[in-house]
């Protein structure tokens, strides 16, 4: 028999939807990756806030509070986003079912309707409790990106998201969500990569002074672009726009609006300092 070429082949030693079983209890892989990277991403920004100063008249630990209240803020708006956005395209599976529509451990959320939800409700903290919008997702984009990078990891694990069936020297021999085996590109692996490189590089430049605001836009271009391109790897079934799965049409238009406001900001005040200490 033939075997396929890539790095890996024979059986796949990733898969594990289940990570753990208790009697009729399972904890699913794709959602103990999704809370780690969710609970990983709000201490990023609780150690992340202390180097920042503290606006004027404010206590530190008042100060603390306040943006680990807009991070909840933030994963309750990322959440129901992300849920509404599977859910309206899929509506015929749940409009029978109403309970199931609570029932999302195992799956059923779409990213990008996560990060307009999760800035919607950052926005309206900020309002709300009188804090710079800029500053507080210049906060977030590092922690979001971390958390992507280990969602990934669980979509591995569960078999979601699965790459397209190419011999290269990248294919691994892995199975779809229905177990259907073949030297498959890494989609997965590859999106958690993109995930830990712009956690590394947004984390590197919050050390410099940047227009407030300008590490955001720049997360948002890179996940953008790169989200964009990757998913013409991908071969799970998804609602298309012309050539284009509609998921690739919100990341053009989430670049095209970083790349405009970016270009603004950098033309009011382009010059970029390393912060002291």
């Amino acid at each position: 028999m033939e075997m396929p070429f890539g790095i890996l082949a024979g059986e796949n030693l990733f898969m594990h939807p289940i990570l753990l079983r208790y009697g009729s209890f399972s904890l699913y892989s794709y959602s103990a990756m999704i809370w780690l990277g969710i609970v990983s991403a709000i201490a990023y920004v609780q150690w992340q806030c202390r180097r920042i100063s503290i606006p004027s008249g404010s206590r530190r630990e008042y100060f603390d509070l306040q943006v680990l209240d807009g991070a909840l803020w933030t994963l309750a708006g990322g959440l129901i986003g992300a849920r509404l956005a599977y859910v309206a395209p899929n509506w015929a599976d749940y409009a029978g079912r109403p309970a199931a529509l609570f029932n999302f451990w195992g799956g059923g959320l779409v990213f990008q309707g996560g990060l307009l939800g999760g800035l919607l409700a950052l926005l309206l903290y900020s309002l709300f409790m009188e804090l710079p919008f800029c500053h507080l997702i210049d906060l977030a984009a590092p922690a979001v990106s971390l958390a992507q990078a280990l969602g990934w990891v669980g979509a591995w694990l569960h078999g979601a998201n699965y790459g397209l069936i190419i011999r290269s020297p990248l294919s691994v021999w892995a199975p779809d969500l229905y177990g259907v085996y073949g030297p498959r590109v890494p989609t997965q692996a590859l999106a958690c990569a993109l995930g830990i490189v712009l956690f590394w590089g947004l984390h590197r430049l919050s050390r410099f002074h940047l227009r407030p605001g300008s590490l955001g836009l720049i997360y948002l271009f890179s996940n953008g672009i790169g989200h964009f391109l990757l998913e013409f790897t991908r071969a799970d079934e998804a609602p298309y726009l012309g050539l284009l799965r509609m998921t690739q049409v919100a990341e053009l238009i989430e670049a095209v609006i970083a790349v405009v406001l970016l270009y603004l900001w950098l033309r009011r005040k382009p010059i970029m300092r390393r912060r002291s200490g």
